[in-house]
Parts: C-alpha cells; sequence; structure tokens
C-alpha cells in the first residue's frame, strides 16, 4: 500500500513538471498583448500634442484601470504630494512605479546582496508592459501614497524598511504585498516629517511650472508657494532657507520673496545668493492633472469645479478615440462579456464531451 501511494506522488510530481501547452500558449498572449499596450502608452506619453497625449492617456485608463479606481482621482489630487500634483493618474503611476523599483533595489542591497540588487526586478520599468494585476497593485499603492500626500519615494523606502526589518522576509514586498502589512498604518504615521518633506521640496526634476510664475490662477502653484513659505519660517536659520530657494534655479524672485517674507529675512538672504529679476511666464495655463475622470458622487470636489465643460469635452474624445478602435466606451466591461462568453462556450464543450464519453 505504502508503495503505492508513493508510486501516485511520484506520478503526481512527474505530471506537475510537464510542461503545460496552454499555459505557455497564455503566456505568449500575454506577452503580446503587454508589448502592443506598452507601445500604444509610450505613443501617449511621448506625444509632443498635449491633446494627443492627454487622450492616449485616458484611453489607458479606461482600458485598463477599474471605473472605482479612477473615482478616487479628483479627490486624491488635493491630497497628493504637493510636487506630484501636475501629474496625471498615469503619469503619477509611473512615477511610482519607478520609484518602486529604485527602492526594491536600494533595498535589496543594503539588506541582501548589493552586486545582486542592480539585476533585481520586481516589476517591469515601464508600467504598460506588466500584467493587468500588477497595474492595479501598482495604481492601488500610488493611490494610497496620494492619500497621505507622501512623496513616492519616501512611501517606498518606509515600506521597505518594515516589510524587509519588522518581519524578518527574505524578499523586499511585491506591488501586490505593498498594502499588506497588518501594521501599515502604524508605519506612515507620522510622516512626511518636517524634515522629510523639506528635502523633498522644489528639487531641479520638479515640473517646470513650479519655477515659473503661473499666468492665471493656479491652486497647485499656490500650494507649492504655502509649502515654500512653512519651510522658511519653520527653519532655524529661515535666511539660509531662503536662500535655497533664490537664485537663477530656485522658483523665487527678489520681488515674490519680498512679498512673503519680512524684509529683513529677505535681505540676509540676498547677502549669500543673486537672483534674477524676473522670471518667465508658464506658456500654459491650469488644467487640473484629475481632468477627463469626473465622478458624479455627492460631495466630491467634481461638483464645484470650473473645469466640468474641459473634464467632459476629454471624456468625449476618448470615447471617439475608443469607438475608432472598433471598441466600446467601456473597453473593461467588453472584456469582461468575452470573458463570460468564453468561459461558458468551454463550459458547454466540456458537458458535450462528458456526456459523448
Amino acid at each position: 500500500m505504502a508503495r503505492n501511494k508513493k508510486s501516485g506522488a511520484t506520478r503526481a510530481k512527474a505530471k506537475a513538471k510537464r510542461p503545460n501547452p496552454a499555459r505557455k500558449k497564455a503566456s505568449a498572449k500575454n506577452i503580446i498583448e503587454a508589448q502592443s499596450r506598452d507601445a500604444a502608452y509610450q505613443r501617449a506619453l511621448k506625444s509632443a500634442d498635449p491633446v494627443k497625449r492627454q487622450v492616449g492617456e485616458q484611453v489607458f485608463q479606461r482600458t485598463y484601470i477599474d471605473k472605482g479606481l479612477l473615482a478616487k482621482e479628483a479627490s486624491l489630487l488635493h491630497t497628493r504630494w504637493v510636487g506630484n500634483r501636475y501629474m496625471s493618474p498615469v503619469q503619477a503611476t509611473q512615477a511610482f512605479t519607478d520609484a518602486y523599483v529604485a527602492a526594491y533595489r536600494a533595498a535589496w542591497a543594503r539588506h541582501f546582496d548589493p552586486s545582486e540588487a542592480p539585476h533585481k526586478q520586481p516589476c517591469t520599468s515601464s508600467l504598460a508592459l506588466n500584467d493587468r494585476a500588477v497595474i492595479t497593485s501598482l495604481w492601488q499603492a500610488r493611490q494610497k501614497a496620494d492619500e497621505l500626500g507622501m512623496p513616492y519615494d519616501l512611501f517606498c523606502e518606509i515600506v521597505m524598511e518594515r516589510w524587509i526589518v519588522g518581519r524578518k522576509t527574505k524578499h523586499p514586498p511585491l506591488p501586490n504585498q505593498l498594502l499588506s502589512g497588518k501594521l501599515f498604518d502604524a508605519w506612515m504615521r507620522g510622516h512626511p516629517s518636517w524634515a522629510e518633506a523639506s528635502e523633498r521640496l522644489f528639487l531641479p526634476v520638479w515640473d517646470r511650472r513650479f519655477f515659473m510664475e503661473p499666468s492665471g490662477e493656479d491652486p497647485v502653484h499656490a500650494a507649492a508657494m504655502r509649502a515654500l513659505r512653512a519651510d522658511v519660517l519653520h527653519a532655524k536659520d529661515g535666511p539660509a532657507k531662503l536662500a535655497r530657494y533664490l537664485g537663477v534655479d530656485g522658483p523665487l524672485t527678489e520681488a515674490r520673496a519680498g512679498a512673503m517674507f519680512e524684509a529683513d529675512i529677505v535681505r540676509d538672504a540676498l547677502v549669500t545668493v543673486a537672483v534674477p529679476a524676473e522670471v518667465n511666464e508658464a506658456p500654459e495655463g491650469y488644467i487640473p492633472a484629475c481632468i477627463g475622470n469626473r465622478n458624479d458622487v455627492r460631495d466630491m470636489p467634481c461638483h464645484n469645479c470650473p473645469f466640468t465643460v474641459q473634464c467632459s469635452s476629454v471624456k468625449r474624445k476618448v470615447t471617439r478615440a475608443l469607438n475608432a478602435a472598433g471598441v466600446s466606451g467601456d473597453p473593461r466591461a467588453d472584456r469582461r462579456r468575452e470573458q463570460n462568453r468564453n468561459s461558458q462556450r468551454k463550459h458547454r464543450e466540456e458537458q458535450r464531451r462528458k456526456l459523448a464519453a
């Protein structure tokens, strides 16, 4: 009897090792789908035409991102770390993906093997090359960072460190594990601290609009200026901190600094730095990064948004672009219906085979 059991286990093990043609075929199909998805994604991100870029990103969102997640974007724009608020949801999630991969490799180098770290690839660098489940996990994690007002690099660094040190795991978290820690809320409490925020304000990689006087009302630029002012007033050496924001590459002119701070702080700051007399105006007016994701749920900021007409126009353009590609305005629903039809067809075929046997 024992010999038969062992034989059965051996057969099962051998069967498990045999290649599964269906799985190989599905894998190849997924690779082709990912490559096609990424090609359209890269065309959208690299388009010089802002309208085409906007529509291309919206087509990607509507095709691959759940409606429930997209409905959160308008409210998250008001809590997102200020340095990321000019980014569209797609651009923000790509920036989060970049930060996640960098943090994963840094954690591997710090806790495991530095020589292996540069080759670690917890997900592909291009958001669109990942499979749908990974894209969704990265999107959800980015939204959580936005909800908490966290810079993406800091968010990822904290999760990596707490995950490895606190849980004593053998690898940093994968995309679907970024929000799974039972102590997640405790990990994030108190972050970003003033020091963590201060060192990340007005970095050279920030959108150029942060370093230009807006041509009209711009709530993102205004929020960044409030953060800058608070940073200077909070510093032990206010003039030295202000000097960081003055100069050719800084966001402040002498006149702007004079309107924001006491004269003695500005005077002492100017001793160490030369500032331009004026800055160029931004060439384009403010458009909220969440445009095209209008949410009609009660108490959402969309109800009082002055860009309602433009937002609806973007949504119509996206629907027309999808229709032109041969799909409906809701490609995710189309895919679910196709999957249901295929499942029912396979079920009927299986039933016919059983009856024929």
